[in-house]
């Protein structure tokens, strides 16, 4: 490659380089949000306990997958506010009567909310999972019930850090 090439092919890299345009999370650092709140889950539904199971599973997995910390509703630059719209279980292979579900699924949706102290909306956005569960190999609705709450609780931590 002759000098001049060298020349124009490092101006072109360093251009493209230069105008990306990358960018990671979704902007509550500029927006001074760095501590956040959890408001009890609210739920819609009819299934008991899960917005309970779902409050510890967020608290635990706000500040191990988001750069957000934990803090009191009083000193909090935002507040998440979670409610549990809805829960279900379906049957998708019958079995036995024994065993009358050998294959099922557990889906949840929620409508996540993130106010910053002022009042302004941050964020909006519904969120939804769905496990399965099969009992030939040991699993049941508990287990699919734990593994979709802190799904849940992982991508409302997701949701907090990017926009999907």
């Amino acid at each position: 490659m002759r000098p001049q090439g060298t020349v124009v092919a490092a101006a072109v890299l360093a251009t493209a380089l230069a105008s990306c345009g990358y960018s990671f999370g979704s902007g509550l650092d500029q927006l001074s949000v760095r501590t956040v709140a959890i408001d009890v889950v609210g739920n819609d539904t009819f299934r008991q306990r899960l917005e309970a199971e779902l409050s510890a599973a967020l608290a635990r997995e706000l500040p191990s997958s988001s750069d957000l910390q934990i803090a009191d509703r009083r000193t909090a630059d935002a507040i998440l506010d979670v409610v549990l719209t809805s829960a279900g279980e379906r049957t998708l292979v019958t079995g036995s009567r024994v065993d009358p579900v050998r294959e099922g699924a557990f889906t949840a949706g929620v409508w996540v909310r993130l106010v910053a102290r002022d009042g302004r909306v941050l964020l909006e956005r519904r969120i939804s999972d769905r496990t399965e569960f099969r009992s030939p190999i040991g699993e049941n609705l508990t287990t699919a019930r734990g593994e979709l709450v802190e799904d849940l609780a992982r991508k409302i931590a997701m949701s907090l850090e990017a926009d999907f």
